[in-house]
Order: C-alpha cells, then structure tokens, then sequence
C-alpha cells in the first residue's frame, strides 16, 4: 500500500471512529491508536522527502573529506564537533550528512568521539 493510500486509509479510519457509536472507552484508545498511527506515518514521509532532496556525493567532495578527516582521531567532544563543523562548512553539507559519509569512510574517529573513543580501545589493548 502506497503511503498516500494509507495516509487517506487512516484519515477515513478516523472519521469512521468519531462518528461510530463504540462505546466510549473503546472510541478513544482506537482513535489513539489510529492518530499515533497517522504521526508515524507523517514521521516517515518527511524522512523520505528528506533523504531524496540530499544531493549525491561527487568525487571531489569525498576527496576533501578524506584527506581532511584521514589519520584524525577526536581528543573530545568539542573536538569532533569543530572537526565536523569544519568540513561541513567547506562541504556545505548538513553536519549529519557528512558524519554519516565520514563514518561509512571508516574516517568517522575523527567527528565522532564515541567512535574515536572505541578506536582508542582497541589500539590500547594488547
């Protein structure tokens, strides 16, 4: 099912319930269930619409981000931030965009610390 055919299966699932004559306590937990329902799908289509509008990595711009972040490691939360922000900011990409690209890198240590933390771990262990 489509998520517009389900958008407008749920909206006429809803109006069924307000003008049903379910008894009262069974009304409202239904009409509960369905609007928590109708939140998620609403949740769902904006991360769609949200992932189809981030624009494809070009191979210059893996390029900055592999010589910015290569042999970096974060020394602390600040630090992977102003690191993220940086090349973020000469990306101009989101900042979660380019964590999730520096992660997918294995270059993540160096804009996120509980990655960089856990590298750290395992470099300390004999």
């Amino acid at each position: 099912m489509s998520f517009q055919n389900r958008s407008d299966a749920l909206r006429d699932a809803l109006q069924f319930l307000v003008s049903s004559s379910i008894p009262a306590q069974h009304k409202s937990l239904l009409m509960d269930l369905v609007g928590q329902a109708m939140r998620v799908e609403e949740l769902e289509q904006r991360d769609l619409a949200a992932q189809a509008t981030i624009p494809k990595w070009q191979p210059e711009e893996i390029q900055l981000l592999q010589d910015s972040l290569a042999g970096r490691v974060a020394r602390s939360w600040q630090h992977a931030d102003e690191l993220l922000m940086r090349v973020a900011t000469q990306l101009k990409r989101r900042p979660a965009d380019v964590r999730a690209k520096a992660t997918e890198l294995a270059l993540g240590a160096g804009v996120d610390y509980r990655l960089a933390q856990a590298q750290n771990r395992l470099n300390a262990s004999p």
